[in-house]
């Protein structure tokens, strides 16, 4: 199955194999699958080891642990003191 994505319509759609017109080796690593969107628009879907999905080099990991030590005793000393309880209070109770 491939995802493909109609620039005219703009929207993605999920084809079967039975609905791939032609399928082409363009290099190495790269393949060329033509299909028709739902609505007969024609699409190219580019695919292959060429395509595999890497980090994306503007995310960055996780924070530095000199910045979330920090907040998390800020967290903790605030859950201290501001503690919630769940119990009603006297005159709630009905008895």
């Amino acid at each position: 199955m491939f995802v493909l994505y109609c620039a005219v319509c703009d929207r993605r759609t999920l084809l079967g194999v039975d609905e791939v017109d032609w399928v082409e080796n363009l290099t190495r690593g790269v393949i060329s699958v033509f299909a028709h969107c739902p609505l007969g628009h024609d699409a190219v879907i580019l695919t292959g080891a060429a395509f595999t999905p890497r980090a994306d080099p503007r995310c960055f990991g996780p924070a530095p642990r000199r910045w979330t030590k920090p907040a998390h005793r800020l967290r903790d000393w605030l859950r201290g003191r501001f503690e919630l309880s769940r119990d009603l209070p006297g005159p709630f109770y009905r008895f």
